[in-house]
């Protein structure tokens, strides 16, 4: 079978869509399906997709005139969606060409779909507004897209060192905060080994090397590291963003400080701490707070195992092949069915 995927990815919008639905698109791969990307970013696309993956380029975010001329020209046979600007009607036009899965993080627009995929902690607290005939259901973590690097890792048993040895700092692939050199200042004087992941996207490389040579601590940085689930599987601590990457270290089991830094970033947040899964701070926390959540995480290892069994337990890595496994049986039946 012929896969089309939606999705774009910058240092602008982030790059968390990419990377999640580069999970389904290994899948398919490996069960010998071709999967083509149709993506207004077709750079980013080709830098953190599988290699096998053919590209679509667009020239719209919005409008859905070139994917449905493309449609109507190869004849795929499903379509994965995940990109905001896809709305209702976007989504209506296409579902009238093609079996349509969707990927939304939120409730705020009505969906039209054959199978809605929501794998965020909160996803089934949302009340959706379905456009047509009921969708398949793919909610909650269970259904979490995470890459083939991090769910082999996932289950694997992370080591356990008390006091911790390693950190991890990475806010996203572009850090549109700047809060790396913060958090780099805010391990000063910790007996803690650093890695401080720079994303593709991020323009303050200058400034966490900076940080880095001015604190007294053992810091690594590392740009856009091809290791990074390893780099975060071998962490006995982490500070991120409240964005894709938190997901992979609650299944990898890392103990996590979390800080929301865009608004969509916010329901994942109050998810964390509601269930006692992370440190959560606000977003605009202080160095001195940031670092208080550190030490809080360090001296208290009841509280990291906490939160590494309760990210292990919440996120097993598997997301990305029980929505393929739905999303084909569907589009077998309609086989089936003609």
């Amino acid at each position: 079978m012929h896969a089309v995927i939606r999705a774009d990815g910058s240092d602008t919008i982030g790059y968390g869509h990419l990377a999640r639905t580069s999970a389904l698109a290994e899948i398919l791969l490996e069960r010998g399906h071709r999967v083509s990307y149709a993506t207004t970013t077709p750079e980013s696309a080709e830098r953190m997709c599988p290699q096998d993956v053919g590209l679509i380029p667009l020239s719209d975010r919005t409008s859905p005139a070139e994917l449905l001329d493309w449609i109507g020209e190869n004849d795929p046979d499903f379509a994965f969606v995940d990109a905001y600007p896809v709305d209702t009607n976007y989504q209506s036009l296409l579902r009238e060409r093609i079996p349509l899965a969707v990927l939304q993080d939120d409730a705020q627009q009505a969906v039209c779909a054959d199978v809605l995929i929501n794998g965020n902690l909160y996803a089934e607290e949302l009340e959706y507004d379905i456009v047509g005939d009921e969708p398949i259901r793919c909610l909650g973590p269970k259904y979490l897209p995470v890459r083939s690097s991090i769910s082999s890792l996932a289950q694997k048993l992370p080591a356990w060192r008390q006091p911790p040895q390693k950190a991890v700092i990475t806010f996203g692939g572009s850090d549109i905060k700047n809060l790396t050199p913060r958090t780099v200042r805010a391990f000063d004087g910790t007996d803690i080994s650093i890695t401080a992941v720079v994303g593709p996207g991020s323009s303050n490389e200058r400034s966490v090397r900076d940080a880095a040579s001015a604190v007294d601590t053992e810091v690594t940085v590392l740009r856009d590291p091809t290791d990074f689930g390893q780099i975060l599987f071998d962490a006995d601590l982490a500070v991120s963003a409240c964005g894709s990457t938190i997901y992979e270290l609650l299944a990898l089991g890392t103990p996590t400080v979390s800080i929301p830094v865009v608004d969509n970033q916010r329901l994942i947040a109050e998810s964390l701490r509601e269930r006692e899964l992370a440190i959560v701070l606000d977003e605009d926390r202080k160095q001195s707070d940031i670092r208080s959540a550190i030490h809080r995480s360090i001296k208290h290892p009841d509280l990291r195992t906490k939160h590494r069994c309760g990210g292990r337990e919440t996120v097993d890595g598997r997301g990305a092949l029980r929505i393929c496994n739905r999303t084909l049986s569907l589009v077998e039946q309609e086989r089936w069915s003609q």
